[in-house]
């Protein structure tokens, strides 16, 4: 009888442990940190055709007054072909890109230099939305950037968090 008791002890521990287990990787919280199944996010760098900018890094910059995009984009035909178009870059308002983007733009000054595309979340106007980014280590946005030659990269990437 102690043995039987000492097998379904052991068994209740696991089935514990499993659903534990299964719990956290289930978890809302998870959700939030980690959406990049929800928003369909990629991995830098995100480039369209062999001939269109190649979006090297975006990041978003906490500052005490809110959070400033930067990012850094390239041209294989330079910076001639990037200069004077807006490029466009949107900051979605929750982590799992349930939301339509906060957009900002700006045009690119060279290519392969980091642009700031200036502040995308003013702290006093959104500050949920400020400590949900200042809390997190990258962020989902999305990107449209175009060539004078009409060639465009755009897509998800997750944006790296700058303290």
């Amino acid at each position: 009888m102690l043995a039987r008791l000492n097998v379904r002890t052991a068994r209740a521990v696991l089935a514990a442990a499993l659903l534990l287990g299964l719990g956290a990787g289930c978890s809302d919280d998870d959700e939030v940190t980690n959406p990049v199944d929800q928003c369909g996010a990629v991995a830098l760098p995100l480039q369209g055709s062999a001939e269109a900018p190649s979006v090297t890094d975006v990041g978003l910059e906490v500052q005490t007054s809110g959070i400033v995009v930067v990012a850094t984009v390239s041209d294989p035909q330079g910076s001639e072909n990037l200069r004077d178009l807006l490029q466009t870059i949107g900051v979605f308002p929750d982590g799992l890109c349930a939301s339509t983007p906060i957009t900002i733009q700006d045009d690119i000054a060279a290519s392969g230099v980091e642009e700031t595309f200036g502040t995308v979340v003013v702290a006093a106007d959104n500050p949920a939305l400020y400590s949900a980014i200042a809390a997190s280590n990258s962020w989902p946005v999305e990107v449209d950037f175009v060539d004078v030659d009409g060639h465009r990269t755009t897509g998800r990437v997750r944006a790296r968090i700058i303290r």
